[in-house]
């Protein structure tokens, strides 16, 4: 599969991220009420949160202007596109076939992302994965989702 190549450093790509993921998270609590120190609003604590957030995105876009660091590996699309399938896979499934199920099928369809991957370790990952969300989801959380079919 096609590969592309960014050019920069990591530290500039990785802030650029972060200071979208700050944009879109202004735009969504753009709406509350922010308040004062004293009196804080809904939206005071966010607020913070994205500004801090933000300022490490501007630090690291900085740093990965002015300074050499880490070149960004070049970007392969099928891992990529399995894992997204693996989510989907997922979501489609937890619905019909259960929890445990839904979970042993993203793995199933995430294996096949790494060549490096052993079967072996993906049934052991899936069946870690599958007890743990079983015991937090249903067991702490008393969410109502079926375990099996």
């Amino acid at each position: 599969m096609k590969q592309f190549t960014l050019r920069g450093s990591a530290d500039l790509y990785l802030g650029l991220l972060l200071l979208f993921i700050s944009g879109v998270m202004y735009w969504y609590v753009s709406d509350l009420e922010i308040g004062t120190v004293r009196r804080m609003g809904t939206g005071f604590f966010p607020l913070v949160l994205i500004v801090i957030l933000a300022g490490f995105g501007v630090i690291l876009a900085v740093r990965g202007v002015l300074t050499k660091s880490v070149r960004v590996a070049p970007i392969t699309l099928r891992p990529l596109l399995i894992i997204l399938v693996s989510f989907v896979a997922f979501a489609l499934l937890v619905d019909r076939v259960g929890l445990i199920l839904a979970i042993f099928a993203q793995v199933a369809v995430a294996h096949f992302a790494s060549d490096e991957t052993k079967p072996a370790q993906s049934l052991l990952f899936g069946i870690v994965l599958a007890l743990l969300s079983s015991g937090v989801f249903v067991g702490l959380l008393n969410m109502p989702v079926e375990l099996l079919p």
